[in-house]
């Protein structure tokens, strides 16, 4: 890891929940040896109750996971992805990243992100551990990322599309050919404007005023050409999508 990456991970808090105590063992050992505090679940009901013991950094989940302890998982259950939201629902902070076996459940993650949840990645079980520490990194930053391998991103994302009005989507494709212009502050303010933190969350994040980051997000709309959106659109909700649909379709993330 580089020296960013080390200083917002390390003696982060990690909630790891997966049935397969070999998987979970294995996963809990290398990430205590690169600092964080880690905690495992083997089913729905005892990571619920952990996190309501613990407020948790980051919930690392298998998607085909039991309700109850003793019961056992089949690859048709989703129970991951219903946690995922009640973990949200609890913490809006906590980032997610979600594991799969298998490679049919991006319709079941893109709804969580249709459903407004941030902070998001999924991932296919058997990457490399150092592409589990970058997806950590992002959703604890606010970022979303859906791993080409188990979702074709492009197609997700024009499904998406395919419920906004024509106004919004030529609004939000052009913000997102414009969104390289942003500086990096200005991809980080967006980042987080577009995991629902207030411009206050915002500026104790980052270290800035509120003036500063106000002034940031004005200069964020003129770039991509937001402020001469339709006065019926929202530029916050435009930024949200364009950030959204530019960092999906791109892997962006910050270091």
């Amino acid at each position: 890891m580089n020296a960013a990456m080390d200083a917002l991970t390390n003696r982060a808090s990690v909630l790891i929940v997966d049935d397969d105590a070999f998987n979970r063992e294995g996963m809990h050992l290398y990430l205590t040896r690169h600092g964080f505090a880690v905690a495992e679940a083997g089913d729905e009901a005892t990571a619920l109750a952990l996190a309501r013991q613990q407020r948790f950094d980051i919930a690392v989940l298998d998607i085909a996971i039991p309700q109850h302890p003793n019961q056992r998982a089949h690859s048709t259950h989703s129970t991951g992805i219903r946690l995922a939201h009640h973990l949200k629902q609890h913490n809006p902070r906590i980032g997610i990243v979600l594991f799969s076996a298998y490679e049919d459940r991006g319709r079941d993650v893109l709804g969580l992100l249709e459903a407004g949840v941030r902070g998001l990645a999924y991932l296919l079980k058997g990457c490399p551990p150092d592409e589990l520490l970058r997806a950590m990194h992002l959703v604890r930053q606010g970022g979303s990322f859906l791993d080409p391998e188990v979702i074709n991103v492009h197609m997700a994302v024009r499904d998406w599309m395919a419920g906004w009005s024509a106004e919004e989507r030529q609004t939000v494709e052009e913000a997102v050919q414009r969104m390289a212009t942003l500086s990096k502050r200005e991809q980080q303010i967006a980042m987080l404007l577009a995991n629902s933190l207030t411009l206050e969350a915002i500026a104790a994040r980052l270290g800035l005023s509120e003036r500063t980051v106000e002034n940031h997000i004005a200069r964020m709309y003129n770039k991509l050409g937001l402020s001469n959106a339709p006065s019926h659109l929202r530029r916050a909700n435009l930024l949200t999508k364009a950030w959204l649909t530019y960092s999906l379709t791109t892997g962006a993330a910050l270091d």
